[in-house]
């Protein structure tokens, strides 16, 4: 593969190899192995289909995540439930145990390092509220930021216990709106009631 670490403007940055040790991981569950490789030949990265022997110490370039990102949206666009369910389980293979969810949100900012931001703005026992600069996730235009909210939904629910849901209260975002990749999203904690 390619150093493209030295690259400038906005992609510039890198990558812990744990983020795509587990966003792979995330395409063999929900896409399979196929899956996975489609996305990865698309983005001309397919040395990186076995993920076995990517050294979880070392770090991608941000060019090359952005590309596997970019190679993702093409393959699946328009497919908001299934994007969402990758949000999901990658939120599962990055912190597979419990972790505080400002931890977590404090450990994005420093495995993809880029010029991007997440913050908890707002942390109460029935509400969480999250600033969002620049998602990488969702950077072009038509492309919505399922997968990186259902990363931030089932992360928060991890933390809560099974009685409790999690829902997104943030109103629908402008997808052809060039700064759609700025948000804020404002998670609601519910006690769920069995019957």
């Amino acid at each position: 593969m390619a150093d493209n670490s030295e690259i400038i403007g906005e992609y510039r940055g890198k990558v812990k190899n744990r983020v795509l040790t587990a966003l792979l991981q995330s395409y063999m569950d929900n896409l399979d192995y196929d899956g996975m490789k489609s996305i990865l030949r698309e983005a001309e990265l397919l040395d990186l289909k076995d993920i076995k022997n990517v050294n979880p110490e070392g770090e991608i370039d941000f060019f090359s995540f952005k590309k596997i990102i970019t190679a993702q949206n093409c393959l699946l666009y328009d497919s908001s439930q299934l994007l969402f369910e990758i949000g999901r389980k990658f939120s599962f293979y990055l912190f597979p145990y419990g972790k505080d969810f400002s931890e977590i949100v404090s450990d994005l900012n420093y495995l993809i390092q880029t010029n991007w931001n997440v913050k908890v703005l707002e942390d109460t026992a029935d509400s969480v509220v999250i600033r969002v600069d620049k998602c990488i996730f969702c950077s072009e235009i038509g492309v919505s930021c399922d997968l990186f909210k259902g990363f931030l939904i089932h992360s928060l629910e991890k933390n809560l216990s099974s009685d409790y849901t999690v829902i997104p209260i943030s109103e629908k975002e402008n997808i052809n709106d060039p700064r759609h990749n700025s948000f804020i999203l404002k998670l609601k904690i519910e006690k769920t009631f069995k019957t």
